[in-house]
């Protein structure tokens, strides 16, 4: 992946840019009032125990603390050793020290015991996942029952930006959906960055209740703050990485251009300005709905078991008629 500037950055081995955690955290503070805004309005538990599902280098978590008061808990889980090592180091003789605890773990296998979680909470993490439906099901059952997840993410096909091609912007944003698709099967790990507008579906489909989803409209103008120009361009050169097989050489070159030239960048123009929505969806364990899934789950049980006979001196099933 490239980040902002011109110069390929090695990865790491999660496959994460060497500077991707400087990265989330320029971008985590050029949002940081949407951020705060967003936290508040899902009115968490006071005292509650929280789940931070991929919790990068514990930059939602002084909101999270906050939030749930001094006697709430927060586990931050996560799989980059790197990102768990600079999130305790953040925590180190902070106020919120004594409320946090992190862990190395998958998101399907928390390192909790099932039935506890007051919530789950997991931003930015869910466009990597190969099926969002199967990994937000295997969270339900570490939620107490009323227990609610909560998902944050983006939607890139939320994103314009002002004063530059409209028609540019609809190829590049094109040719990354398109390879998107295409690049798991090359070997590439699955993303979809346009997953924010599905979350409602995907909740549903997982077996929670009550699913609200909450959009967030995101506009800045020019003159733009130093963190929020070089998420922008970070965001701009990822739009170009791998290679971007699906967009032309004319258009890489001047979407490069736009975002990176001394004397042409569409920042410095005084009508600049860009939007993009952001989500946040929420689902609620309810236990009669599991019950009644489970239920249901037995029926096609047994109705596709009764589909099978026994021929007489047989000892494998045939299909009844």
């Amino acid at each position: 992946m490239l980040m902002a500037g011109n110069n390929l950055i090695h990865v790491n081995d999660y496959g994460l840019p060497l500077n991707a955690i400087e990265w989330l955290e320029t971008h985590h503070q050029s949002k940081a009032s949407e951020r705060i805004n967003m936290i508040q309005e899902i009115a968490l538990p006071q005292g509650g125990f929280i789940v931070d599902a991929g919790c990068g280098p514990g930059l939602w978590t002084p909101m999270l603390a906050k939030a749930v008061g001094p006697e709430g808990r927060i586990l931050g889980v996560d799989i980059s050793d790197e990102s768990l090592h600079v999130a305790h180091q953040r925590s180190i003789g902070a106020w919120y020290e004594d409320q946090v605890e992190y862990r190395r773990a998958d998101l399907e296998q928390l390192p909790i015991e099932l039935n506890t979680a007051d919530i789950i909470f997991s931003a930015n993490v869910s466009q990597y996942f190969p099926s969002p439906v199967n990994t937000f099901a295997a969270m339900r059952p570490y939620l107490k029952y009323g227990g609610r997840l909560i998902v944050k993410d983006i939607d890139f096909g939320t994103m314009r930006f002002g004063v530059l091609s409209q028609a540019l912007q609809k190829r590049v944003l094109r040719a990354r959906q398109k390879w998107e698709e295409k690049r798991a099967a090359l070997g590439y790990a699955h993303e979809d960055s346009w997953i924010g507008s599905k979350l409602q579906h995907y909740l549903r489909e997982a077996g929670y209740d009550a699913v609200v989803e909450h959009a967030y409209p995101i506009r800045r103008h020019s003159p733009l703050t130093p963190e929020y120009r070089s998420y922008l361009q970070g965001i701009a050169e990822w739009f170009l990485c791998e290679g971007a097989p699906f967009l032309s050489a004319a258009d890489k070159a001047q979407w490069r251009r736009s975002f990176f030239s001394e004397e042409n960048c569409i920042f410095d123009h005084p009508d600049f300005f860009c939007e993009e929505v952001e989500y946040v969806v929420s689902g609620v364990r309810n236990i009669q709905k599991e019950t009644l899934f489970d239920e249901q789950a037995r029926t096609q049980i047994d109705t596709h078991l009764h589909t099978f006979v026994f021929e007489p001196g047989s000892l494998t099933p045939s299909l009844s008629r």
